[in-house]
């Protein structure tokens, strides 16, 4: 299975958990989020309150959590260019690089476990 196929299982195993676990309880909105912008066609960065609905948390939480990620390097947040009220976020080269390598990882922990 390659990177993006298994970053869609891990996104369907989410949804999965927080509809039969409740989503109060069992969300992870950092990941949710590292996984949206992940996914889109080349990397695409979207706009702050896009990727805000991305998660099933409140606003408030979810401006927090990207503000956590952009301090921790993850993300990155800059002005649109066409739009300059707007701003947009995308994975940093380092969030990139960490969610390639922990992908990669849980590959070969599955493979190993068919082993």
């Amino acid at each position: 299975m390659d990177r993006v196929a298994f970053a869609r299982l891990i996104v369907r195993v989410g949804r999965h958990v927080g509809d039969r676990l409740g989503r109060d309880l069992f969300s992870t909105p950092a990941l949710d989020m590292m996984l949206d912008l992940y996914l889109r066609d080349e990397h695409r960065p979207i706009s702050l309150t896009s990727l805000c609905g991305a998660t099933n948390v409140p606003g408030r939480t979810a401006l927090f959590t990207i503000n956590r990620l952009v301090e921790c390097g993850l993300l990155t947040r800059y002005p649109d260019p066409r739009d300059g009220r707007r701003v947009n976020v995308d994975l940093s080269a380092a969030g990139l690089r960490l969610l390639d390598e922990c992908i990669e990882e849980l590959i070969s922990l599955i493979d190993q476990c068919g082993s």
